[in-house]
């Protein structure tokens, strides 16, 4: 008989190219992943994949299963909206998420538990990592999607996914240099994220632990702020280094190397144990599948 681990093993490896990201996705093992698909292509006597290229192509046969797949899945999601669905009393979802995450992935999933949950209503919050923790903390918030550098015993953790960063500046500001040193780095203006934000808490970390200390600072806790004295040319800055690509191939950034290089952010949805229901587990795992922090740049950041 399928199951919907098998179902669910094969959509994600077919939506996100690999064994190794969908076992990602699901929280699982590859081997995992790879087991369930060899049982779903036994039971249903067809290939899902070619596996004679160096890349697992999906076939014909898996193209079509996959068009039913993902309706099944926005069924299932239906249904475990009848939780909250049942009752007339209007239910409001309070979430917090960091700048990162509203360029990104935040209207997918806006979109999602609105088909999912539509007597719910939505509140979205973006701020720091630090202020959305604690409004956590004093139950004005539901649940929030942060960095990955804040653990309590009273909080549900789901992970979702992790940030490449990549050193960049403006050829104006630095031309023709490939790869620095941390320390090398320290001698330039440095655009970091305030302290007060998880990421800049993690890059201190790191900074502190390699023994480097940045004399020369701009900070500021937006995204947005520090892309924007980025490409003014005034310092190097660290950024998510897949939404800025177009820049990069347009010549308005420059990626520099480091050594060491610069470490993964992973973020993960928080929630209070107390206040766990199924609706806010369904959010989080929802969450979880739609996390997506490779989009391009917004708009006002597109290349000139």
């Amino acid at each position: 008989m399928v199951t919907l681990k098998q179902l669910e093993a094969f959509y994600w490896a077919a939506e996100l190219g690999g064994l190794e990201q969908a076992a990602s996705r699901l929280n699982t093992t590859q081997s995992a992943i790879s087991k369930r698909l060899q049982e779903l292509e036994s039971i249903l006597g067809v290939a899902l994949f070619d596996r004679t290229r160096r890349r697992a192509l999906i076939t014909g046969q898996g193209e079509r299963l996959l068009v039913l797949v993902r309706e099944m899945l926005e069924v299932r999601d239906r249904i475990m909206g009848l939780s909250v669905t049942t009752t007339p009393t209007l239910r409001t979802l309070r979430l917090g998420v960091t700048e990162l995450t509203a360029m990104t992935w935040l209207p997918a999933l806006v979109q999602r538990i609105r088909n999912s949950y539509p007597e719910v209503a939505l509140e979205p919050t973006v701020d720091s990592s630090a202020n959305l923790i604690g409004k956590l903390e004093q139950d004005e918030l539901d649940m929030v999607a942060v960095p990955d550098t804040y653990r309590n015993a009273k909080f549900e953790l789901m992970a979702l996914d992790s940030v490449e960063y990549a050193w960049m500046c403006s050829p104006s500001y630095l031309d023709r240099v490939d790869e620095l040193s941390l320390r090398e780095l320290s001698q330039y203006t440095i655009i970091v994220q305030l302290y007060a934000s998880g990421l800049g808490d993690m890059i201190g970390r790191w900074l502190r632990d390699n023994r480097v200390k940045i004399e020369n600072t701009l900070s500021s806790s937006s995204l947005t702020a520090i892309a924007s004295l980025t490409l003014s040319g005034l310092g190097i800055s660290y950024l998510p280094r897949r939404i800025f690509d177009n820049l990069v191939s347009a010549g308005q950034l420059r990626l520099i190397r480091s050594s060491p290089p610069l470490p993964r952010a992973a973020y993960v949805m928080m929630y209070k144990k107390a206040n766990a229901d199924d609706f806010l587990r369904h959010v989080a795992s929802l969450a979880s599948d739609l996390c997506d922090f490779t989009r391009t740049a917004p708009a006002y950041f597109s290349p000139r």
